[in-house]
């Protein structure tokens, strides 16, 4: 049995620990965790159709509680650092934020670094909760989709490249680091297009 069989035996006999893993984990990260989560349904080691669930979940959960934390920060220290912060470096990134909070929500959770801190501020503005749920719910699926899919892909990437185990973990590491810059790039090309809209409406 190789090394690389070996792991993929491990991960599945544990499997239902991974989806506690990964569902607690997308509470707190995002596009690492979902690439991760798409290279072992590849391996087979996890389930798709049931890590998409564990991480739709996970996702919603994460959404939920950084909406709330906003709402509660807001309303108990209003005038914190941190709190300051966040608006500053939102509003910077998405000076429309205000004007157009739900069209921002899908923009946001496909920037890196961004979501989370998205969501707080959305939470300091108190927009309707079920209105931002429901298209977070949109958001999300499209989000897990995605990611979900490229890790997938990434992991017959890898495997196609190398089938032991130490040069499989490099494959997707290399991988891994060059969606990164890619991502970075991507963001930062957003960004400088969204910061030019500093007006409602326009």
């Amino acid at each position: 049995m190789d090394n690389v069989t070996s792991f993929i035996f491990l991960v599945e006999n544990h499997r239902y620990i991974g989806y506690l893993v990964l569902f607690v984990a997308l509470i707190f990260e995002g596009e690492l965790f979902m690439l991760a989560a798409g290279v072992l349904s590849r391996l087979r080691a996890f389930d798709f159709v049931d890590v998409f669930w564990v991480s739709m979940l996970g996702v919603l959960a994460g959404d939920v509680l950084w909406y709330w934390t906003g709402r509660f920060l807001k309303e108990k220290y209003p005038r914190q650092r941190l709190i300051k912060f966040a608006e500053r470096r939102v509003k910077r990134m998405f000076p429309s934020i205000e004007c157009n909070p739900f069209r921002l929500i899908f923009i946001s959770k496909f920037l890196y670094g961004f979501n989370h801190s998205t969501i707080l501020v959305l939470g300091f503005l108190k927009i309707n909760f079920w209105d931002f749920l429901r298209v977070q719910l949109r958001a999300s699926f499209l989000w897990v989709i995605i990611f979900l899919t490229l890790g997938y892909f990434f992991g017959q990437a890898a495997l196609s490249i190398a089938h032991k185990f130490n040069k499989f973990t490099l494959s997707l590491l290399v991988i891994f680091l060059a969606f990164l810059v890619v991502e970075r790039i991507f963001d930062k090309a957003i960004g400088k297009k969204i910061a030019q809209k500093k007006n409602c409406g326009k």
